[in-house]
């Protein structure tokens, strides 16, 4: 089994969500979404070190010397990472979601209260004729 490059992340789709939920109600799927979106920037926060580790291990032919010699620099790009695993950064990430639904949630509405003024307004045209 390979690999699929083409396999979109779960930030490149735009999950439906129940309007008539609450905002604050996550679903498994949007956890998903959240914790790729926390994964993303804390890997983007780290790239340097983590590039520092790529390079090292890919001078080396033989993986066991790679995890040998690299380890410094693997453990240096990890420690970077697990700055970023704690709870508050996964909170935060949560509540920027969740501004996010309230943000689309309004926009819905808005639009469903222009759709229903121009059915009246069609409505309206349609009886006066």
């Amino acid at each position: 089994m390979s690999y699929n490059k083409d396999k979109k992340s779960y930030s490149d789709i735009e999950l439906p969500t129940n309007p008539n939920l609450p905002s604050w109600i996550i679903t498994p799927k949007e956890e998903k979404a959240i914790y790729e979106r926390w994964r993303k920037k804390a890997f983007a926060h780290c790239d340097e070190l983590i590039k520092k580790y790529i390079a090292c291990t890919n001078s080396y032919g033989n993986p066991l010397e790679a995890m040998k010699h690299c380890k410094g620099a693997h453990e240096a790009s990890m420690g970077c990472v697990e700055q970023f695993a704690g709870k508050e950064f996964m909170d935060k990430e949560r509540d920027e979601f969740i501004q996010e639904k309230i943000e689309k949630k309004k926009l819905y509405k808005f639009y469903l209260q222009k759709q229903k003024e121009e059915q009246e307004k069609l409505k309206a045209e349609g009886k006066s004729s």
